[in-house]
């Protein structure tokens, strides 16, 4: 049976799920869950990593995240020293300008729920220079996370969201680009976080990506938890929210302006999301 472990039990606060540790390993690491997400970069040594009873080899410059409730370990342990991040994505990873990174969808969405079909092949495995880089990223992440000094929360944020775009960008500019199926979806999503407003479809996604709408919608489900359409459609939605606080624009427009040609659609849309109408919400808006 795997153990899982909770934050709580560990002394993570809820509100901010965060801890970083630098240690070896010197003994196989029993297979366990979390309902916490952990980034690991591997300094130096080698193990075999298990993963969902999968077992694959990881060495020094090897970066991968481990999503909560993924059940991993570790064996055959030789010499490695390690840098394990532990954090909630949902608190730390919501920078806009992350998502518009291919790298950043492919590492941090795609690959993680992915590595199995790509025989880990997927996987970052930084060249020592980068591996130097990120190294003093974590360390200065470290100081902070261990010292706390006034405004340390603010520092392990700032320097982690540099961490997470130089690896995404590390990803995305890692060799055997055109063989990495997460790298392609990933800079699909890219696609559609930055045209959501232009007509799109499931099959014209699906080709950017080079996979069947079945396979697409199956792998875009399990990584994003919703359709690729909702996922448009979601977007579409936040941004008719901005447009609404403009008084001077009709609902009419700005469902025009925000990618629906139908305003029943748009306010059906509208309604099932915020649980109001688009008029509603903007009387909530302009009244507070």
């Amino acid at each position: 049976m795997t153990t899982k472990i909770l934050a709580r039990d560990i002394g993570l606060e809820p509100g901010f799920t965060f801890r970083i540790q630098k240690c070896p390993l010197t003994h196989d690491y029993y297979v366990h869950s979390h309902d916490f997400s952990e980034l690991v970069v591997i300094l130096s040594g080698n193990a075999v990593h298990i993963i969902e009873g999968r077992e694959y080899p990881v060495t020094a410059g090897q970066v991968f995240l481990i999503h909560s409730n993924v059940s991993h370990g570790y064996k055959n342990v030789e010499g490695i020293e390690y840098v394990n991040v532990m954090f909630q994505p949902e608190q730390l990873l919501q920078q806009s300008e992350l998502r518009l990174l291919p790298g950043f969808q492919a590492l941090f969405y795609i690959e993680p729920f992915y590595r199995k079909e790509m025989y880990f092949k997927g996987m970052l495995s930084l060249e020592a220079g980068q591996l130097q880089e990120a190294t003093r990223l974590l360390d200065d992440i470290l100081e902070e996370h261990d010292r706390q000094p006034e405004g340390y929360r603010l520092m392990i944020r700032t320097y982690f969201t540099a961490l997470v775009g130089m690896l995404s960008r590390y990803y995305q500019n890692s060799s055997g680009h055109e063989d990495n199926k997460a790298l392609r979806i990933g800079e699909t999503v890219t696609y559609i976080e930055e045209h959501f407003l232009q007509p799109v479809t499931l099959q014209s996604m699906a080709d950017m990506a080079y996979m069947s709408t079945r396979q697409f919608l199956r792998v875009f489900t399990r990584n994003y938890q919703t359709t690729p359409m909702d996922y448009v459609i979601r977007k579409r939605l936040d941004y008719s929210c901005t447009l609404l606080r403009s008084p001077g624009l009709s609902v009419s427009q700005v469902a025009m302006d925000s990618g629906f040609h139908d305003q029943n659609y748009y306010s059906r849309q509208f309604r099932k999301v915020f649980n109001c109408t688009p008029t509603q919400y903007r009387e909530r808006i302009l009244n507070s």
